[in-house]
């Protein structure tokens, strides 16, 4: 029993030293709206998990990664977003990627007044 604590121990300390702050994100990461006059890069879906029980344990590896090859290419912005599918809530995290060189970006999104 004490040896199984030991291994449970070790492998959540080394998943929690595998994503520290010591490696920066690769792009910036932004809004739709903000990157709208860009050129598209490319697409990068990753894998399903179920919104229930959690994200998949690869999900920080895979933004970190896929940003990596979104870079490859050109990119210089990416934006998140969820796809759901099926009954029980399966979701996938998809990467949308943007060569946003030259174009003024917004710094922040200011609201139209309610009135």
């Amino acid at each position: 029993m004490r040896i199984i604590m030991l291994l449970v121990t070790l492998f959540a300390v080394t998943g929690c030293t595998a994503y520290g702050p010591h490696r920066p994100f690769p792009l910036e990461v932004s809004e739709p709206w903000s990157v709208r006059e860009c050129r598209p890069v490319g697409t990068f879906p990753g894998p399903y998990g179920y919104r229930y029980w959690g994200p998949p344990p690869v999900l920080g590896d895979y933004k970190y990664q896929s940003a990596l090859r979104a870079k490859e290419a050109g990119a210089t912005h990416i934006f998140w977003r969820e796809a759901t599918r099926g009954y029980y809530g399966q979701i996938r995290m998809i990467g949308y990627a943007f060569d946003c060189t030259g174009v003024a970006m917004p710094k922040y999104y200011e609201y139209p007044a309610p009135y």
